[in-house]
C-alpha cells in the first residue's frame, strides 16, 4: 500500500469536503486520519490516505488540479510505511492554557514543551475579543513525571500571565 499526506484548502463554503472526498473515493484512496477545520474565513483540510501501490504521485497531484477552478488549492505528498505507523499513545495530558492575548502565548507553551521532550499530538488556538485560548494534547516522554509537568506550567503561568490547567487523559476517544 501507498500512503499519502494531503492538505487542501480554499475560502470557506459548503462543499469543500464532498469536492475533496469524492476525488478521493474517485482515486480508489480510504482516508486514515484526517483533520478539517474553518480557520478565519478559510477551511483547511490534513489528511493520510491510503492507496494501492500501483497508484502514482503526478497522477494524484494531476487530479487535485481539478479541484483549482473550485478556489481549492492542494499539496500532496507521499510518505512511507515508517512515517504511517502509527503507536499507541500513552501517557497523555491535556493542556489548556486560557487568559488575555498577547504575542508569544504559543512560541513559549511550545518551547517549553520542546525543552522538556514532550511531544505535541494535537493544538487549537482560538481567540475571542482579548481572550486567547488553547488547548493542546501531549505525550510525556518515558519516565517524565506528572510533578514536573506540574511545576513547568506553573512557571509558565506566572511568566504569561495566564491560567494554566493540565489534566492526565486516561484514554483516546473518537
Amino acid at each position: 500500500m501507498k500512503y499519502f499526506l494531503i492538505n487542501a484548502f480554499g475560502k470557506d463554503r459548503p462543499g469543500i469536503v464532498k469536492d475533496v472526498s469524492k476525488l478521493l473515493y474517485e482515486l480508489g484512496f480510504n482516508i486514515e486520519d484526517s483533520t478539517m477545520s474553518r480557520l478565519g474565513g478559510e477551511f483547511t483540510i490534513m489528511l493520510v490516505v491510503e492507496g494501492t501501490n500501483n497508484v502514482d504521485i503526478n497522477k494524484v497531484k494531476n487530479a487535485f488540479k481539478s479541484l483549482e477552478g473550485k478556489g481549492i488549492t492542494v499539496n500532496v505528498k507521499e510518505i512511507s510505511d515508517i512515517e504511517h505507523e502509527k503507536k499507541e499513545p500513552e501517557n497523555i495530558y491535556k493542556i489548556i492554557v486560557y487568559g488575555g492575548d498577547k504575542p508569544g502565548i504559543v512560541y513559549k507553551v511550545s518551547k517549553m514543551l520542546a525543552d522538556n521532550n514532550i511531544n505535541i499530538i494535537d493544538m487549537n488556538t482560538e481567540k475571542a475579543g482579548d481572550l486567547y485560548i488553547l488547548i493542546t494534547e501531549v505525550e510525556l516522554p518515558e519516565n517524565f513525571k506528572e510533578e514536573k509537568l506540574q511545576e513547568e506550567t506553573e512557571k509558565l503561568k506566572d511568566n504569561l500571565g495566564v491560567d494554566i490547567s493540565v489534566e492526565k487523559i486516561e484514554s483516546i476517544e473518537m
